[in-house]
């Protein structure tokens, strides 16, 4: 199984039509509208590398309104994550989240993850092929408190060269 993150930035005020234009590629097992740097944040997932590819090159840049693209490859069994899918979904339903991509030192991946993994609030962790090394996802009960995590936490740990918080924007989006 291939997984990628794509980040989007689009034209202003078109996240809802490239969203719902993003729920018709099969690949595509999630897509959520975000504040920070990016517009949007997808994760692509198949087995057949093939046809990933081909929905990440040809279909995804064919929507309309999308101005620019960053991918990034999971390392597969790189990272962790602690909670079920049930689970997931209950924390997601009642808690704000964020997406927290993470540059740092290489040969201190191993390291840094396993001081992600001490923190509560990260329920997901992937090492990245690309512009950043590692992503996480956070949930918390208010963007005060993901900025709090992130300060006194995430950016303690040492090996950190740089972070960027992409946050979720409540009801835009899907995961399949």
């Amino acid at each position: 199984m291939s997984e990628y993150y794509v980040l989007l930035v689009n034209e202003t005020g078109t996240d809802d039509s490239v969203i719902s234009a993003l729920r018709n590629i099969e690949t595509v097992k999630a897509a959520y509208g975000t504040f920070g740097t990016f517009d949007v944040l997808t994760k692509f997932e198949s087995a057949d590398e093939t046809k990933l590819e081909q929905d990440i090159s040809r279909r995804l840049r064919r929507i309309p309104h999308i101005r620019s693209t960053l991918t990034l490859e999971i390392i597969r069994g790189s990272g962790f994550r602690k909670t079920t899918k049930v689970e997931t979904e209950v924390l997601e339903q009642h808690m704000t989240r964020a997406f927290v991509i993470i540059h740092c030192n290489r040969s201190g991946e191993s390291q840094i993850i396993e001081n992600l993994r001490q923190i509560p609030e990260i329920i997901e962790c992937n090492v990245l092929i690309g512009s950043y090394e590692i992503i996480c996802k956070v949930v918390a009960p208010s963007y005060n408190e993901i900025s709090d995590i992130l300060t006194n936490k995430i950016r303690k740990i040492p090996n950190i060269k740089s972070t960027s918080t992409l946050n979720i924007v409540e009801n835009q989006g899907f995961e399949k």
